[in-house]
């Protein structure tokens, strides 16, 4: 969050689209899940955070990139310094809790349900920076218009997409190594019981 906020990026930010897509994709694919992981039980028990259903934690984070993207919201925030830091804390609210649904002390999915969870999140990423990356039109006037800020826009679109995607597809990756590595752990446990069991007695 540091690096993403910072005054050199963040009054980059402020000069292209494609600067302030590489914010939002640190806040949301690398700032969120480190914070879910990093933060423990006992600060979730402090807190009182309140679980949520699954469905609704993806629900809402799919929801927040179509209404940040796709509303004034977008524009307001490139001209409004509250608006873009509710913006942002949008962003990471929402990041967070998708991310705090399979990763950190707030987990409690099984791992198949884990995989389905960012697997059917990684069209909804390509889907929205697709929208961003294929429009003819300039979404965001704060950028400019002609063909510049047309091509600032697609850089950004693409920024979401490529990235998003890949850190999706790592997610995706992480949770198949833990499933493979809880299937083993189960197997040898399941061995190590049976191996304690008392011989059945044989008839003479």
């Amino acid at each position: 969050m540091a690096v993403a906020l910072s005054p050199p990026v963040d009054t980059r930010a402020d000069a292209t689209l494609a600067a302030h897509m590489v914010q939002h994709v640190v806040m949301t694919m690398v700032a969120a899940p480190l914070l879910a992981a990093g933060l423990g039980s006992a600060w979730f028990a402090r807190v009182k955070v309140p679980r949520v259903n699954p469905l609704v934690a993806w629900l809402l984070f799919a929801a927040t990139g179509w209404l940040v993207h796709f509303t004034p919201l977008f524009q307001a925030a490139t001209e409004s310094l509250p608006v873009h830091m509710f913006e942002h804390a949008v962003l990471l609210g929402s990041g967070f809790l998708f991310w705090a649904q399979v990763v950190g002390p707030a987990a409690t999915m099984s791992y198949p349900l884990r995989l389905l969870y960012l697997v059917v999140a990684m069209p909804q990423n390509t889907f929205v920076a697709l929208a961003i990356f294929s429009t003819s039109r300039v979404l965001y006037p704060h950028y400019g218009s002609g063909p510049d800020a047309l091509a600032d826009q697609r850089l950004g679109g693409g920024i979401m997409w490529v990235a998003g995607d890949l850190v999706l597809l790592a997610a995706v990756l992480v949770m198949a190594a833990g499933w493979a590595r809880q299937e083993e752990r189960e197997t040898r446990l399941s061995e190590e019981a049976a191996d304690q069991l008392p011989s059945p007695r044989t008839g003479g």
